[in-house]
């Protein structure tokens, strides 16, 4: 009833999976988030960055995204105070609470269903 996948099929379907724009669009699948440390890699790891180009400065669209991201969870899922995120980030609490008014509609549904499954 069911066919096999042929091993072209399943290297299609990989480097699909691993296009930068397929990676970008999927949420975050995490059963639970504990930690800032684990919810940074984990966003450094759907955006295809590296820890230090979230804590730094530059201001390209991929790092700002993911930068918005990373504060918007750690903020409303982890309950983490602005000034403790600004610390994890290298940045002050004032750019925290500016990413925070910036927040996407993405972001939000990925927020709402993570607060869900961490009830």
């Amino acid at each position: 009833m069911f066919e096999q996948f042929t091993k072209e099929e399943v290297r299609i379907l990989k480097k699909i999976c691993e296009n930068p724009i397929f990676k970008e669009s999927q949420p975050l699948h995490v059963k639970k988030i504990s930690s800032m440390k684990k919810l940074k890699f984990l966003v450094c790891e759907k955006y295809g960055i590296e820890i230090k180009n979230l804590e730094g400065i530059n201001k390209s669209a991929e790092y700002v995204k993911a930068r918005k991201e990373y504060i918007s969870i750690a903020y409303k899922v982890l309950n983490k105070s602005v000034y403790q995120i600004a610390d994890s980030i290298n940045k002050t609490h004032a750019n925290v609470l500016h990413h925070l008014g910036k927040v996407t509609p993405e972001t939000n549904e990925t927020i709402n269903k993570m607060i869900n499954k961490n009830d």
